[in-house]
C-alpha cells in the first residue's frame, strides 16, 4: 500500500512557488500540520500559541518575507518549504518551516530539494534551519548537522523549542576547456 502511494504521489505531486492568494490554503496546512505532528514534542501552551499566530495578520507578514513553494496534489495544498538570504559575512540560505500534510512519502524531501535549489541558483552554498525535536531526524537525512538548541521566537506571544541545523553545499563544478 506504501508503495502505491509513494508512486501516487510522485506521478501527481505538483511543486511551484505560491504566493498571496494560496495563504488561505498554506494557514490551514500549517496548523493542522503543526498541531497533528508535533503532540510528543511542542507542549499544548505552545502549539495554542503557533495556531494564534498562524491565525493572525503577522503570519502573512512572515510568509511574504520568504520564497515560499508548496507541493499539491489534485488541487489540494499538502505540503510547503520556503527559504530566504539571510546576509553578512557568512551569507546563508535560511530554509523556512516544512510543512506536510502526509509524512514519509517524500513531500518533505521534494519540497526541501526545490528551495535548496532555488537558493544554490541564487548563488547560496550554506543552508540553515531550525526544527522542532520530531524533524530533525529528517534534516539529517538530507544532510544537516546539528548546530545548537534553543528557543525560536516567531512572535511576541509564540516562541518554540527548536534545534538549528545547518548544511554546507559544493560549489558547483567548473568545467574545463581547451581552446586551440
Amino acid at each position: 500500500m506504501h508503495g502505491d502511494l509513494q508512486r501516487i504521489f510522485e506521478e501527481k505531486l505538483v511543486v511551484g512557488p505560491l504566493g498571496l492568494d494560496d495563504f488561505s490554503s498554506v494557514r490551514h496546512l500549517h496548523a493542522k500540520a503543526l498541531s497533528g505532528q508535533t503532540l510528543e514534542v511542542l507542549s499544548q501552551e505552545e502549539i495554542d500559541a503557533f495556531l494564534r499566530l498562524v491565525g493572525s495578520p503577522a503570519y502573512s507578514d512572515i510568509l511574504v518575507k520568504e520564497d515560499v513553494h508548496g507541493a499539491w496534489l489534485d488541487g489540494e495544498l499538502i505540503g510547503t518549504a520556503s527559504w530566504q538570504a539571510t546576509m553578512g559575512a557568512n551569507s546563508t540560505a535560511r530554509i523556512g518551516s516544512v510543512f506536510v500534510r502526509h509524512p514519509r512519502f517524500g513531500i518533505g524531501r521534494r519540497l526541501v530539494a526545490e528551495v535548496e535549489s532555488r537558493a544554490r541558483q541564487s548563488g547560496f552554498l550554506r543552508y540553515s534551519a531550525w526544527a522542532t525535536t520530531n524533524a530533525v531526524p529528517f534534516f539529517e537525512r538530507l544532510g544537516y548537522t546539528q548546530v545548537s538548541r534553543g528557543i525560536k521566537t516567531l512572535a511576541p506571544d509564540c516562541a518554540l523549542p527548536v534545534t538549528f541545523l545547518r548544511k554546507d553545499v559544493a560549489p558547483p563544478a567548473r568545467s574545463s576547456t581547451t581552446l586551440m
